[in-house]
């Protein structure tokens, strides 16, 4: 499987001679590509260039298109259940995509022959009747929160053992983690977890919602550590708490995003070294449409 992996390096770099941006997708099987890594399932190796490598989620996986102006007229989804980046995160000068619906991305920093590699981590059993939200980082590892939605429908899948999944290296799928702070009820209660997140006071804030309820109700805990329980505080606290975040406000001087058809939106970034990653949806509020993410590389100089 290493030698593969060296065979496929060594073919995408002599393509990169004839052209600037070049993308390998990779077999379905694992490849020893780095040692901390080699559990990660490879989807592709990317050479980013000034112009940008534009994927888009199909059905039939994450696939190589030319831009969003020739994706696919994917049916419109109520947002909760719609396939669309709803995070990212940098970790370890690695860029980490939470996808809805379906598991963990991660975009490699680039190694000495500047090659970018794209990994899927991702268990069906569990991502994909639930909605994915709040990608943070627990103990120094990617964690996403997961919830059952019951704003767009009546049939609920039934509660998750453990709503919290994290990234490590050692495993091909999320690993599952209990939390002490979102068990204030018990699962009898119908009560779950649906937003965390950490405020600019260095505490954690979340929201739990009742479930199978016609009177459904959120309320509101604040700790500064999740492995204890939280405090109740107001809706006004939990308001105050949610932070602004502006993705353009991240963009490097001198640099604009390439156009989107009409329709579409950018809706997170994240940079490792000098390759950049943007997530991009078609909206019609409350729902998604295509979506996708490109890569291109910067120019720092």
């Amino acid at each position: 499987m290493k030698f593969l992996g060296i065979i496929l390096i060594l073919l995408l770099l002599s393509f990169c001679t004839q052209r600037e941006t070049e993308t390998a997708f990779l077999p379905n099987e694992q490849i020893e590509l780095n040692d901390d890594w080699y559990l990660w399932l490879p989807l592709a190796m990317l050479v980013p260039g000034e112009n940008p490598i534009w994927f888009e989620f199909t059905p039939n996986g994450t696939q190589l298109i030319e831009s969003p102006y020739e994706a696919a007229l994917t049916p419109l989804s109520p947002w909760p259940h719609a396939r669309y980046i709803s995070s990212m995160t940098e970790w370890n000068g690695n860029i980490v995509m939470a996808v809805n619906t379906d598991g963990f991305l991660i975009l490699s920093g680039s190694n000495e022959g500047e090659i970018n590699i794209l990994y899927e981590v991702k268990d069906e059993r569990f991502w994909h009747p639930y909605t994915v939200e709040s990608l943070f980082l627990w103990e120094d590892s990617p964690a996403v929160l997961l919830y059952r939605n019951d704003f767009f429908t009546y049939e609920l899948p039934p509660p998750l053992e453990s709503q919290i999944f994290i990234l490590e290296g050692n495993s091909p799928v999320p690993v599952p983690l209990k939390l002490p702070a979102l068990e204030v009820f018990n699962q009898e209660e119908q009560w779950e977890a649906e937003v965390i997140h950490r405020g600019e006071d260095g505490n954690w804030y979340y929201r739990l919602r009742e479930k199978n309820s016609e009177m459904a109700e959120n309320t509101y805990f604040r700790t500064h550590d999740l492995n204890i329980s939280g405090t109740r505080i107001t809706d006004e606290e939990w308001r105050n708490s949610i932070p602004y975040l502006d993705i353009y406000d991240a963009l490097p001087v001198n640099f604009s995003l390439p156009a989107l058809p009409e329709n579409f939106i950018y809706t997170g970034i994240g940079i490792t070294g000098n390759v950049l990653a943007a997530s991009w949806e078609e909206q019609d509020l409350p729902a998604i449409g295509a979506a996708g993410f490109m890569v291109v590389r910067l120019d720092l100089e």
